[in-house]
Formats: structure tokens, C-alpha cells, sequence
């Protein structure tokens, strides 16, 4: 038996394979195209994913409703009017009755909520003529109850004598929607005013002077009086005050018997950008004898973004005045030649009807020329005219003139 050839190893077939380097690299070959086909892979199922996301979401978009436009506010336009207007309470030292106004005059009758809410402006308004004013909508009810009107009358100013409370709903050209309340002890009303329906504030308030047992001469002295008033509108105001004392005056109680002592009175104007404002601001009435306050006024109604900015004033004192004689003389041309001036200055016309919130940089400074004639001085009781012109334009706003 042939050991040898049964013991040798037929290494025959290793010379049909490769040569090792080459085995290597084609190893190295065939892992490197098994990776780019399985990253060619990973790209294509993340793209599919990546389709089928956003074809998902383009169908739940596509179905989803869209949110309604919003209405546009609509301003319904104010008519121009030549109807008169009564001013029952004002903050001027000489105050017209408004009547006989031109068609550039705009006013609103007050029909709907007097709490002054504001509404949503797109865009200033840059004249006084037109648009001026937006009436607020919402719950025309009182917030105040009658019982709550009652209470905070009675705690108005202290020292009230003990009488009989009440009150009743009103509207007043001045102040909108108030309750009117009034103490009375036997047959003497003590005390009088008005409180807004809406916040509670004591916008007017009357304290009645007996003649009886009064001085001739006053007891206390006008600074004193003085003091006494601008510490009352601080205490009864809640904000940073900017205001101006524009007139102060003492007052005498008239009686049958002559005048006795009387009260101290004091006008302040409400200032904006420098200018005071003919309606917004406070009158105080101090008693000369005791001190005690005997009237009170406040009116702080007008949005600080309701003026319009203050540029320097184009219209001179005297060019003011022609345009206001030139129309008082096509209402009562034989009357021209008793014109007399009585005051003449800058100031923001800024009364409005209480139930309507002024409109965005609507409220222009203009000249306020206040005058008279004859006519108007030989009445009992006289009630001066007044002009207003704008001091940019030149405008003849409105005139407030009758015989």
C-alpha cells in the first residue's frame, strides 16, 4: 500500500483560485456595493416618507374650514344740522347757549349707552367737519342701582345735614345718562347734583347757602379758599392731573336786604400739549365763611388720543376775529356796528355729546372769539356770542349767536 500517496494533501484546486490580494479586494467590492445599496435604500424609503407626510397633511389642510373674514367696521355719517343746542352746565367762565349753528357744525343726539366705550378706529381722522364722532354700542342699562346712587350721593362731600335722599334717572346734554339726587330737610333742598349712571363719579354737586345769620364781609380769604378747592379736586380725582387755573373770583350771596358774604370760585381747564381745553376741567366753590364747598363740577370726558397734534397756530388773533364778524354780519347786519369783543384766545373745542366717543385726532385747537352787540346787552339776563376758528385752516367751525 502506498503510504505516501495516501498521506499527501491534493492541493490541486488552490491553484484555481485567485491569488489572495486579489481575493481581497474583491471582498473589499462586493461590501462596498452592498452599502450603496443599502443607502440607496434608507434615501428612497425616507423620500417616501417624506411624500406620504405632506400628501397626509395637504389632504387634513385642505379639509379644514378657513376662518371668516372679519366685517369691516362701518361709521354710519353724521348730518350736518342747523338745529339749536342748549349747554346746561360748562366750564368757562362765560358760557353761550348754543343755537343758530352752520351746516359745518356736526352734532349727535344721544340715542344709545353713555359709557363712552371705545371702538375700533382704522384710521385717524384728520378734520373736525367730518366723521367726527362714533357712538358707542353696548348694554344701555345703568350700572349704578338707585339704592348704590343714594349712598354714594349721600357721602358726596361731608358736614350734609340729615334730610331726605332721591334720586331719578336722567339724561343731560352735558354728562349722559346720570342720576339726579337731592336732599331735602322740610321744604329746603340742602343739596343738588348729578353722579354718572355708569361709574358712580359725582360729576355735579350744589350745597344751598342760607342768607340767615351770614357776615357782610367774607372770613376767609381767597388764597385760603383757594387751598381748600384744588385740594378737593385732588382728592376726587384718581390720575396724574395737567390743569390750569384759568379764572377765580369771589362771589356775593345777593338777599333782599343786600349782599352778604358769598363763595370763592374757581375755574380750572384740563391742559393738552399746552393749550387748555374748553370743556374738560373742574369748578370749585368754596363757602367765604366756612370753607365748605358749595359747588363742584367735573367733566373729564375726552380720550387723550382724540386731540389732534398741536403744530404751531397759522392763523393770527386778528384774522380770527374778521372771520367771525364777517359772519355775525350776514346773521344780523344792522347790528354790525355795535360788535364788541370780549375775550379772544387758543383753546381745544372739545364739548361733545357725552353718549359718543370722539374720533381719533378729531378735536381741533382753534381760536375762540366770544362777543356781544346791542342787542345782546340790552337783554335782562345777556348771553354773550361765541365764534370758534380753526387755528390751522382758518375754518369758520361754528358760531353760537342769537338775538
Amino acid at each position: 500500500m502506498n503510504y505516501e500517496a495516501a498521506f499527501v494533501k491534493n492541493d490541486s484546486d488552490e491553484f484555481n483560485e485567485p491569488y489572495l490580494p486579489a481575493r481581497y479586494k474583491e471582498i473589499v467590492r462586493k461590501k462596498k456595493q452592498r452599502r450603496l445599496l443599502k443607502k440607496i435604500g434608507m434615501i428612497a424609503v425616507a423620500i417616501i416618507a417624506v411624500v406620504a407626510v405632506y400628501i397626509i397633511l395637504s389632504g387634513i389642510l385642505a379639509g379644514s374650514p378657513q376662518p371668516a373674514a372679519l366685517p369691516t367696521p362701518v361709521v354710519t355719517p353724521l348730518q350736518n344740522t342747523v338745529a339749536a343746542t342748549t349747554i346746561a352746565t360748562s366750564l368757562t367762565a362765560a358760557t353761550p347757549a348754543v343755537t343758530n349753528l352752520p351746516t359745518t357744525v356736526t352734532t349727535i343726539k344721544p340715542t344709545v349707552n353713555t359709557t363712552g366705550t371705545a371702538t375700533n378706529i382704522l384710521e385717524p381722522v384728520q378734520t373736525a367737519s367730518a366723521n367726527t364722532y362714533v357712538t358707542p354700542a353696548g348694554d344701555t342699562s345703568p350700572k349704578i342701582t338707585e339704592a348704590q346712587a343714594k349712598e354714594i350721593a349721600r357721602g358726596a362731600f361731608p358736614d350734609l345735614p340729615p334730610g331726605d335722599m332721591t334720586v331719578e334717572l336722567a339724561t343731560t346734554p352735558d354728562f349722559g345718562r346720570v342720576w339726579k339726587y337731592s336732599l331735602s330737610a322740610g321744604t329746603t333742598t340742602e343739596a343738588s347734583g348729578l353722579l354718572d349712571a355708569d361709574t358712580g363719579t359725582v360729576v355735579t354737586f350744589n350745597r344751598t347757602i342760607l342768607p340767615g345769620g351770614r357776615s357782610q364781609n367774607p372770613v376767609l380769604g381767597m388764597e385760603a379758599a383757594r387751598q381748600i378747592a384744588e385740594s378737593t379736586v385732588d382728592s376726587r380725582y384718581n390720575g396724574i392731573l395737567s390743569i390750569n387755573l384759568s379764572d377765580s373770583r369771589y362771589v356775593p350771596l345777593s338777599t333782599p336786604g343786600g349782599n352778604v358774604a358769598g363763595s370763592y370760585r374757581f375755574i380750572y381747564n384740563r391742559i393738552i400739549q399746552g393749550y387748555p381745553c374748553d370743556a374738560d376741567g373742574f369748578i370749585v366753590s368754596v363757602d367765604a365763611i366756612s370753607g365748605a364747598i358749595t359747588e363742584y363740577v367735573q367733566r373729564w370726558q375726552t380720550p387723550e388720543n382724540a386731540f389732534m397734534i398741536a403744530e404751531d397756530v397759522m392763523v393770527t388773533r386778528s384774522e380770527a376775529v374778521y372771520t367771525v364778524q364777517a359772519r355775525a354780519n350776514t346773521l344780523y347786519p344792522s347790528t354790525s356796528s355795535g360788535f364788541r369783543l370780549l375775550s379772544t384766545d387758543i383753546r381745544w373745542k372739545d364739548l361733545h355729546d357725552p353718549a359718543t366717543t370722539p374720533r381719533l385726532s378729531s378735536i381741533p385747537l382753534a381760536w375762540k372769539i366770544v362777543f356781544d352787540d346791542d342787542i345782546i346787552r340790552a337783554k335782562t339776563n345777556p348771553t354773550p356770542a361765541v365764534g370758534w376758528v380753526d387755528a390751522q385752516s382758518g375754518e369758520l367751525l361754528e358760531i353760537t349767536y342769537q338775538h
